[in-house]
């Protein structure tokens, strides 16, 4: 499937949502500081992880540690 530039609407939602997500790993982070961190797909924090999951979406998971 060919992808087309996003329209200046989509680049501020993008933005927008951007700015919503990382709020929200600021605020996980503050449970446990320094404890959230993003890899190549995954970001985890305190006993839990977010992964992608089979059906295209994410789910979280427990941590195994």
């Amino acid at each position: 499937m060919r992808q087309t530039m996003p329209s200046d609407d989509e680049k501020a939602r993008a933005q927008e949502i951007a700015e919503q997500i990382a709020a929200l790993l600021g605020e996980l982070d503050a449970l446990q500081p320094g404890s959230v961190h993003a890899g190549p797909g995954s970001i985890s924090g305190p006993g839990l992880e977010i992964r992608p999951n089979f059906e295209g979406g994410w789910e979280v998971r427990t941590s195994r540690y």
